[in-house]
Formats: structure tokens, sequence, C-alpha cells
């Protein structure tokens, strides 16, 4: 799992959350970064957590750019502004939206869902 946000307290919780969960996490604070450790990896990253406001780039673009890289990957955009969400049109793949602060429980369902397929979980309509 790939999760890109430069906000090091975010990933830095993700990270722990997702690993207590069993999942193997890279964090990453902007797109070259990230695009750095997939390549590291060989593109073998099931599933993507990405900020919609990077540094560099937007993260859809990232997704964009790994996509043709390497496949596409589903997707977990996360973002503290609604505005940026219109980006999503041409995306790649399955995706979901969430809003930060991101509750732990409606993170690891969106995660476990984005990997394993299946019906979307009811928390994951919630708001």
């Amino acid at each position: 799992m790939l999760v890109v946000d430069d906000d090091s307290t975010i990933t830095q919780i993700y990270d722990e959350v997702l690993t207590a969960e069993g999942y193997q996490v890279l964090t990453a604070a902007t797109c070259a970064d990230a695009m750095a450790k997939l390549d590291g990896i060989k593109g073998d990253a099931q599933v993507f957590v990405v900020d919609f406001g990077l540094p560099d780039c937007d993260g859809a673009d990232f997704v964009r750019d790994a996509a043709a890289k390497y496949g596409e990957r589903p997707t977990m955009y996360v973002s503290g502004w609604t505005d940026e969400f219109w980006q999503l049109q041409d995306t790649p793949g399955r995706w979901i939206i969430m809003r930060k602060p991101v509750p732990i429980k409606k993170l690891l369902a969106g995660v476990k869902w984005l990997a394993h397929g299946g019906p979307k979980p009811p928390e994951l309509d919630e708001q």
C-alpha cells in the first residue's frame, strides 16, 4: 500500500493503523517521492491512499501517471477541500473519496473494500 500525503502526522497515523491491520505500507510526502518509492517496488502496490493537494502535483495526476506506468490501482483520495473532486472524471480504476479528517473506521473500511472488492460497506456512504 502506498500512502501519499504531505502532512507527516497523517502519514504516520495511516502507516501505524494500516500496519497494525497487516498491510505493508510505504509513505511519501510528494508525487516525486511517491513515484520513486513505487519504482523501488516495481509498481507492486495494491492500493493507493492519496491526498489531492500535494506540493509538487495534484494527487489525481500522480494516480494517472502511476497507472500509465504500472497499471491501474484502486485509490482512496483524501482532501480537506471539496472543490477538487471534479478532477476525477477521467481518473483510472476504482476509487473513493474521503474528506479529512478521515475517521479510522472509514479508513480501514475503505482500504479493505479497495483491496478486496465486494459490496461497498455502508460506513463508506455515511457522511
